[in-house]
């Protein structure tokens, strides 16, 4: 974006959308926290171009753009890690549950 302004609003925009998230409960604190930093880390590259320029060239990266995007994939890889032991802990807990509901059954029955 050239325009940092709409960056700006963009960014305040996804923290008002998260917060509002919170607040109804849709969204868990953590990943709300790292949608928050998200945000503000893109306002912030958006804000200080010269930032990312120097961080990027700092880790080898000829390009910026190559140094966000590497950056968007990581985060991309460790949400969807997050939500893999989620559902994975969210299944077991279903599995205990269904067990329980079966075993109560079978001690209502006789």
């Amino acid at each position: 974006m050239n325009n940092p302004i709409v960056a700006i609003i963009l960014a305040v925009l996804i923290i008002g959308l998260v917060l509002v998230s919170i607040r109804r409960g849709r969204l868990k604190e953590k990943y709300a926290i790292l949608w928050l930093l998200v945000a503000l880390f893109s306002s912030a590259a958006v804000i200080f171009p010269e930032t990312v320029f120097k961080i990027a060239n700092t880790f080898g990266f000829e390009l910026p753009s190559n140094f966000l995007f590497s950056i968007a994939l990581l985060i991309a890889l460790f949400l969807t890690f997050l939500l893999s032991t989620d559902i994975s802990k969210k299944q077991r807990q279903i599995e205990n549950l269904a067990t329980e509901l079966a075993i109560i059954k079978n001690q209502l029955k006789k």
